[in-house]
């Protein structure tokens, strides 16, 4: 092992399994850490002797050493913020659904806005029939003159109430905004159902969280990843505000987990127009790499379709309960148009040095936003873009190939299969979702992969997500057909060194070697000699960051 030993190290950690991630996959016994740099990996009598009289020295009694996990999809304000809302992830039918909005907390500012998170359409039965579905009436009674918003676990629509119909002014005679839509009865009044861009008819007038509310709430959730092993996130919504807020909580040495920011001025609408992020790059003046180790600018995130669990994702096959193929986002009256406008988003962004992150679950949206970004590519070269597909659910098997011949990354979703294997069968079919998030097939094409989490739609058990990978996800409708499947080596790269490398970073993080970023995270068992069960129940017993100690059991 190569090492750097200037001067006594200030941590060594020595008697376990240091798994390096490196090009080999090396295996050491100790590791040595100065300042924010591992400086030394190797056996325990070579790292011990870089101990010094104010050393600490961490013994692993075996315990087993990663570099620290980095998770490539992860909305971090938002996981922080969910805090503030009625979680209505376990919710199972409608009266549960009102017992958890009774008596709902205090409002973002302190306002009477109720919000509620995380409800999915297939555990509530009266949501998930025809008639009602989901439906105003059915919380109406509950919440009364207090305005409601109940976000959808995938955060592609919202549920709200009539007080909160009538303070947006919403009525049957509003029209559909560009994007999005307002879903309506028989008889065309609002439902309350609110899909993709529509979501902003309401949401605007939800009111803002304090500064000292979103700080606060940032923090926290940075410091609950830390007791994850996480240690580094690209948060794919980052819009004017919170990049303030991200830069305060640098510039007051706030942070414990480095963010990878991806830029997006529409937010909480996913769709946006060509001229809107012209004019916001005109201004801006922002490009990729701009930023430090902890806080940088990694691209800019946009929306090509929604999801398949909305009927809002592009599908080539049409969904089994409709017919109907979903369709791009993007404005546009007819398929043709929403295409050019995804492509000419797409361009811009390039143009701007500005690396693209496409949000695609459907393989005809997938396969346009691949368009896209191999015509960016031919006309405006840029060898080191980086570009990626960010979920990639449903893929065409035979995009694989122009993806690896161009570069572009697919930055997949394990752990929905755990958590929404139930509302994806019913929208696609059991067949179709089975062979949703491909990784192992697209490894096996020379795609680059890297995993991310979601969060908080989903939470973010790294350990869940790579054992579902390599076949043992817990639950129904989660099996990876063994053609799918990675070994252990492959998913801990995609949530190490994959996602480094979609910052440009691999050279600085993602595995142990020395002159890399000290991030690494100590678990309390054997990571390589564990089976696929007993994965899932490992814990993290330190996690470090810059050779700073961010959680310790």
């Amino acid at each position: 092992m190569s090492e750097n030993t200037a001067a006594h190290a200030d941590m060594v950690l020595t008697g376990g399994s240091v798994v390096t991630v490196d090009d080999g996959f090396t295996v050491a016994s100790a590791v040595a850490i100065t300042g924010d740099r591992i400086t030394a990996v190797g056996d325990d009598d070579r790292i011990r002797a870089l101990a010094g009289p104010s050393t600490e020295v961490v013994d692993l009694a075996g315990r087993t050493v990663l570099p620290g996990i980095n998770d490539a999809h992860l909305h971090l304000a938002m996981f922080g913020l969910a805090g503030f809302s009625v979680d209505l992830n376990g919710v199972d039918s409608v009266r549960a659904l009102n017992d958890a909005l009774t008596d709902g907390p205090v409002g973002p500012g302190g306002s009477e806005w109720l919000i509620g998170e995380g409800w999915r359409e297939a555990n509530i039965p009266e949501f998930d029939a025809d008639v009602p579905g989901p439906h105003r009436s059915l919380i109406d009674a509950v919440t009364a003159d207090r305005p409601t918003v109940l976000h959808h676990a995938s955060r592609h629509s919202v549920l709200v109430n009539t007080a909160a119909l009538r303070i947006a002014g919403v009525t049957r005679d509003t029209p559909d905004p560009a994007g999005g839509r307002i879903v309506r009865d028989a008889s065309g009044e609002p439902t309350g159902l609110f899909l993709e861009g529509a979501k902003g008819l309401i949401t605007q007038y939800v009111p803002d969280y304090s500064e000292r509310e979103r700080l606060a709430a940032i923090e926290s959730a940075m410091h609950r990843l830390n007791a994850l092993g996480i240690t580094s996130v690209t948060d794919p919504i980052v819009w004017p505000e919170l990049l303030r807020d991200y830069t305060t909580l640098r510039r007051d040495d706030r942070m414990t987990v480095r963010v990878n920011a991806l830029l997006h001025w529409d937010w909480p609408s996913p769709a946006s127009t060509s001229e809107r992020l012209e004019t916001a790059l005109g201004f801006a003046g922002l490009s990729t790499g701009l930023g430090d180790d902890w806080l940088r600018i990694g691209g800019a995130k946009l929306f090509a379709d929604g999801v398949p669990t909305q009927c809002t994702a592009w599908l080539h096959d049409p969904y089994p309960s409709s017919g109907d193929h979903g369709h791009l986002i993007t404005a546009g009256d007819d398929d043709e148009a929403r295409y050019e406008e995804l492509l000419r988003m797409i361009e811009l962004a390039h143009r701007n040095r500005l690396q693209v992150q496409v949000h695609v679950t459907g393989d005809r949206a997938a396969d346009a936003a691949a368009d896209g970004i191999v015509r960016a590519l031919k006309a405006d070269p840029w060898p080191d873009a980086r570009h990626a597909l960010i979920h990639g659910t449903l893929l065409s098997e035979d995009s694989y190939a122009l993806l690896a011949e161009h570069g572009i990354s697919v930055i997949t979703s394990s752990l929905m299969k755990s958590h929404s294997g139930a509302s994806m069968t019913r929208a696609i079919g059991a067949d179709r979702w089975a062979r949703a998030f491909p990784a192992g097939a697209l490894l096996a094409a020379g795609v680059h992969v890297a995993d991310s989490s979601d969060a908080p739609i989903t939470h973010p058990d790294w350990l869940r997500g790579i054992a579902t990978f390599a076949g043992a996800a817990p639950g129904p409708f989660s099996d990876v057909p063994p053609d799918l499947r990675l070994s252990r080596e492959q998913a801990i790269r995609l949530w190490t060194t994959a996602g480094a490398y979609l910052e440009n970073a691999e050279k600085r993080k993602g595995t142990i070697s020395p002159g890399a970023l000290a991030d690494l995270v100590v678990l309390d068992g054997d990571f390589l000699g564990a089976d696929d069960t007993a994965l899932q129940g490992l814990a993290p017993t330190l996690t470090v960051v810059g050779g700073r100690v961010v959680h310790s059991a």
